[in-house]
């Protein structure tokens, strides 16, 4: 009976002893193979954005162009990195990574960019290479927006319209218009002027009025013209015809040219 406890006690013992070992083992594994994680893929809090492009009197006055940013702070290799890169059709921007960890990007084309994001690192020697590459690939979506402003006219200038997508596969999904005409009071204050009448037109490749709308605008007051088109494959013009009136008018147009949401989801810590 004593040498049946004994046997008990004994066997106890080494199983404990086994899983402590086992638990340990597991333990130091992990710690090993953590100097090896690589994370897969950089930071970048936003993967659209919009280009904003502002006229005067028939002339570019300001383009705006947005910039994101790529951060790649957070990414591990066994070695050291010597380049983070954002490369594509219109964009190619490389950095040294032992002087930053971060890539600021610069669009100036209105599309859908597909862009290999890459971090380059020293191989170890071991692996006989002189380099090795993370490299993941990132949809961001571009779009654009016109601003258009002429004032104290009564032959209003033609806006051309060039929606074709300048980068990627996939066309614009959608133009958007909103066109406002201003009848300024005469004298401030005091009025004195008319009534004016007006019309607006969407013309095609054809010449063509694709889409059409008139309109009255009181002497003080503004009138809108709100539509969406669809064909973006090809050039248009927006045009206000002054039909009567004596005033002149102050004409804004806002035109958004806009994708299809088929850019990558952001990446956040």
């Amino acid at each position: 009976m004593l040498n049946g406890v004994v046997r008990f006690f004994i066997a106890t013992a080494l199983t404990a002893t086994l899983l402590l070992s086992s638990m340990l083992a597991g333990c130091l594994e992990g710690n090993l193979e953590n100097d090896f994680v690589y994370v897969d893929e950089p930071v970048y809090e936003s993967t659209n954005a919009t280009i904003v492009e502002v006229w005067e009197d028939g002339e570019v006055v300001e383009t705006t162009y947005p910039v994101l940013t790529f951060d790649f702070n957070n990414l591990s290799a066994p070695s050291p990195f010597v380049f983070y890169t954002v490369r594509g059709t219109h964009v190619d921007e490389t950095v040294d990574a032992t002087l930053t960890g971060t890539v600021e990007v610069e669009f100036k084309h209105h599309g859908l960019h597909t862009l290999e994001v890459m971090a380059d690192y020293e191989d170890t020697p071991e692996e006989g290479e002189d380099e090795s590459r993370h490299l993941n690939e990132v949809v961001v979506r571009i779009e654009k927006r016109i601003e258009w402003r002429e004032s104290s006219t009564n032959d209003p200038l033609p806006m051309t319209l060039d929606t074709r997508h300048e980068v990627g596969e996939e066309p614009a999904s959608v133009i958007v218009i909103e066109s406002t005409v201003h009848n300024p009071e005469l004298i401030n204050n005091i009025g004195g002027g008319q009534e004016v009448e007006v019309s607006w037109a969407l013309i095609d490749g054809t010449q063509e009025a694709c889409q059409s709308q008139p309109g009255k605008v009181d002497e003080g007051g503004s009138a809108v013209w709100k539509t969406v088109h669809f064909n973006t494959a090809e050039v248009h013009e927006l045009r206000v015809n002054y039909e009567e009136g004596q005033d002149t008018i102050d004409v804004d147009h806002v035109v958004s040219i806009e994708y299809e949401h088929l850019e990558s989801k952001p990446a956040s810590w």
